[in-house]
């Protein structure tokens, strides 16, 4: 088995989340490293950078997709929680009406 990097995921969105067809909840990436001569220190690790960034570029873009699929969503809930200020103001008016 050669060396690889090996990136894997599984996600869990709410039930009700509309699924594009295209997008996986679970999925694992093996990405080789290139260039695995143990005399040659510096290579190796430039192999071992190179698998890196493809692994975290292609997980970026995935995990993209899924953001965008469910991001809407998202907003919404984010969008329900009061902000500190306006916590603050209604305890006020609560303590000024006793």
């Amino acid at each position: 088995m050669a060396p690889a990097v090996s990136v894997a995921y599984e996600l869990k969105p709410p039930s009700d989340t509309p699924i594009p067809t295209h997008l996986n909840a679970t999925k694992t990436h093996e990405v080789p490293i290139t260039n695995t001569d143990a005399t040659n220190q510096k290579a190796y690790y430039e192999g071992l950078r190179t698998a890196v960034l493809q692994a975290k570029s292609t997980l970026g873009e995935e995990l993209t997709a899924w953001r965008d699929a469910v991001g809407k969503r998202e907003d919404n809930k984010e969008a329900k929680i009061p902000k500190k200020g306006e916590e603050d103001e209604d305890e006020e008016d609560e303590e000024a009406e006793e």
